[in-house]
This record gives structure tokens, sequence and C-alpha cells, in this order.
């Protein structure tokens, strides 16, 4: 049903069925007109003969023959008495001298026999029928023909003028889903577009244009601070190095080395998140390779950490090293917050590939996944352990970078991390 949501079809169907209630109102004026035009025709047709039997003129030679009751047939059925064929022949043939207060349609020969209650002011009332079609219920193949081309030709108007009011929407809400972050904002395409919609185009484009410029300057500022910090850093671990190895001072130094040495990894995790933004993603990247070479990395024995990887996978237009910060924090988080076994598996094709990451933990908490994607937000269980909470958040914006999506997922009693490039 979702291709009726959109607003081409909408707009599609709008039109159409104001040309069904259009069609449905000029029909049904067209039938009445119609009738009351026969009724009418009838009525000249009849009105002398129809005088002359109920003795209010002079018979007059004619072939129409007019049967005489003085009670209504048994087996006709009234009509509507507003209905505006028979107002029409009533009021036809008051105006020729014959009075008629009550139309009935009964079974003919040939044609149905109307039988009309002629009641004179100075006669008696008198039931007198003939036969006539006065309602005419077929269609004119003519009228339906015209009907039918002048609907297809609204609808392909219709078509036409929607799908031409529509189409620069599309192409606005295809620019907006192909933009990867990171990426330089492109010139305003021209677009065959109302000016309401060519503004919207506008405003999007500078939108997006402030915004890279707010990330980027929040990115220099996050690098610069953290560069800076390393300094300091350095010249204290140093410091510290130079003190005498005596059993007073062992155990403070390495108390303080092992600070500066999280410091060191919080300021390179700032670094990953300002590079995850900024890196170009111009790269083909043996996907395989980079995933045995970061889980050889963390140097585990196979049964904590293993890896199922084919013997190549490249990936166009994607970056080693983010590719390597996006593994490493994945392992990284399976190592810290989950249990082993952790399984990294890798696998696909060039064009869409998938990278998975299982542990035996509890997993991320139900509804939780979208608050710890983001920079800077920690679990419960993890607020003893340092860290900055911006491990997922990187493997978010670099999936992101390289076309990707980040799910969460339980399989087969595992936790699952998965990355699906597309």
């Amino acid at each position: 049903m979702r291709r009726f949501d959109s607003l081409f079809a909408r707009l599609l169907l709008a039109q159409l069925g104001l040309v069904a209630a259009l069609a449905l109102v000029f029909g049904l004026l067209f039938y009445i007109e119609r009738n009351v035009t026969v009724a009418t025709l009838y009525a000249e047709r009849w009105a002398s003969p129809l005088a002359a039997a109920a003795g209010l003129a002079p018979p007059v030679p004619d072939s129409l023959a007019v049967q005489q009751r003085d009670e209504a047939p048994p087996d006709t059925r009234r009509t509507a008495r507003s209905a505006p064929r028979f107002v029409a022949l009533r009021q036809a043939l008051l105006a020729r001298g014959v009075p008629v207060d009550e139309v009935r349609l009964g079974p003919g020969r040939g044609e149905p026999m109307v039988w009309l209650h002629v009641v004179p002011a100075d006669r008696p009332a008198r039931w007198l029928g003939v036969a006539g079609q006065v309602v005419v219920p077929a269609g004119s193949a003519r009228t339906l023909l015209a009907l039918l081309i002048t609907s297809a030709l609204v609808v392909g108007v219709s078509w036409r003028f929607t799908r031409r009011l529509t189409r620069p929407l599309e192409q606005l809400r295809e620019r907006m889903q192909s933009h990867r972050p990171g990426q330089p904002v492109s010139s305003t395409q021209r677009m065959a577009a109302s000016p309401e919609i060519a503004a919207i185009d506008a405003a999007y484009g500078d939108l997006l244009a402030r915004l890279q410029q707010h990330e980027r300057e929040r990115a220099v500022l996050l690098a610069g601070v953290s560069h800076d910090l390393r300094s300091p850093l350095g010249r204290i671990r140093l410091a510290v190095e130079l003190l005498p190895d005596t059993d007073e001072t062992r155990a403070r130094r390495a108390g303080i080395v092992r600070n500066v040495r999280d410091a060191d990894r919080l300021i390179e995790s700032f670094l990953d998140h300002v590079r995850a933004g900024e890196l170009a993603c111009d790269e083909t990247v043996d996907l395989a390779a980079v995933a045995r070479q970061v889980v050889a990395g963390f140097e585990r024995p196979a049964a904590e950490l293993a890896i199922d990887a084919p013997a190549t996978l490249p990936r166009a237009h994607a970056n080693r090293l983010l590719v390597e910060r996006l593994l490493a924090n994945l392992v990284d988080n399976a190592l810290k917050h989950g249990r082993a076994p952790v399984r990294v598996g890798v696998g696909g094709s060039p064009a869409q590939a998938w990278i998975t990451v299982d542990d035996a933990g509890d997993g991320i908490p139900a509804g939780d996944a979208a608050r710890l994607t983001d920079a800077f937000a920690r679990g419960d269980g993890s607020r003893a352990r340092p860290g900055a909470g911006l491990g997922l958040a990187i493997v978010r914006q670099v999936a992101t970078r390289l076309g990707g999506e980040l799910s969460f997922e339980r399989v087969d009693g595992l936790h699952r991390v998965r990355v699906t490039l597309g």
C-alpha cells in the first residue's frame, strides 16, 4: 500500500476522483435532460388525441390508439410525482389543455403503456392509456464513447500534470538521501519546478552548507585541543620515567603512567571521531585483509577472538584507516562490554558487503541502541570503565560515510552488531 502513500499517487487519485464525480454529475444531468426532452415531445404528440378521448376537444384524425378506463389498471406501477420527466410531461399536457394529476406505467405489446389520469374541470376523471417509451433507460453508445474519450484525455493530462508537479520533489528527496556526511555541498541544480520547490531546494543547500561549516569548526576545535593536550601528557610521562626507581616511587609512578595512558587513549578517541568525518573515502580497501589485521592486533587466543572472512573482499570508495577504526571499536566494545568468545565475520560482495561482531554478552538493552550510538553516550554498565563513549558513535559515523547502516540483533543466543555496506 505504500505506493499509494506518495504525493504523486494522492494527487492523481484526487484528480481521477474529481473526474469520476464530474462524469457522474454530468451523466446524471444528461440522463435527466434527455428524458425530459423525450417526455415533452411525447406530450406534443399525445395532446390532441388525449384531449379528444377525454371530450375536451373535437375528434381529430389520428392513428394513435388511446385506451380508456374508469379505474387504474391493476398491473401498473406508480411513478414519482417529482421525477423531472413526469413533471415535464404533466406540464406540457396541461399547457395544451389536458390536465393530468397522476402518471402510471404498465406493460404493453411493443412499448410500455403510459396511463394518464386526466381530470377535466367539468367532466368525470378518466384513465387514458397510450403506448410510448417516456423513460429511456438505455444509454447512448455515442454518449458513452464521448465520455470514455474525454475521461482518457483528462486522465492523461492529470498524469502529466501530477508527474510534472511531483518530479522536482522526488529529485530533491533523492538528492537529500544520496548526500553523505563529509561530502562537499554541490551547487544547486536547476530544476523545472515551481518557485516554491526551487526555494525549498535553495534553503536546503544553504542549511547543508551551514551545517558543514559548523562541523568543520567543531572538528578543528576538537582536533586542536586533543593535539595540544598530547604535548603536556608526553612531558608528564617523560618526567615520570625519569624519577628514581625506588620502592617508594615505583607504585606512584606506575599509577601516573597508567592515568597518562588512559588520557592518551581518550584523546585518540576524540581524534578518531574527528577523522571519521574528515578523511576522504577515495580508496579501494580489502575488508577481509583489514579485518584479519585488526583481529591479530588484539593478540587474543582463538578461543576468545576468532574471524571468519573470505580470502579477499575489495570495497571501493572507502578509506583503510576508517575501516580499521570501525573494526577496532567493534571488537574492543565486544571484549570490554560483552563476553568471550568474540567472533568477527566479513562477507558479501564488493557491492553489498557486511561486517558482524558476535559476543556472548547480554548486549544492548532494548530501546537504548539509538541513544548509545550518540557521541559521549555510555551505558550504565560501562561507567566504571575508562572511556569517552565514542566507540559506537565512531562506528555509526564511519558506517554512514561508507554508505552503510549499523544495527543490533540477537542471533542464536549471541549479541550481534552488524554493519551493512550497501
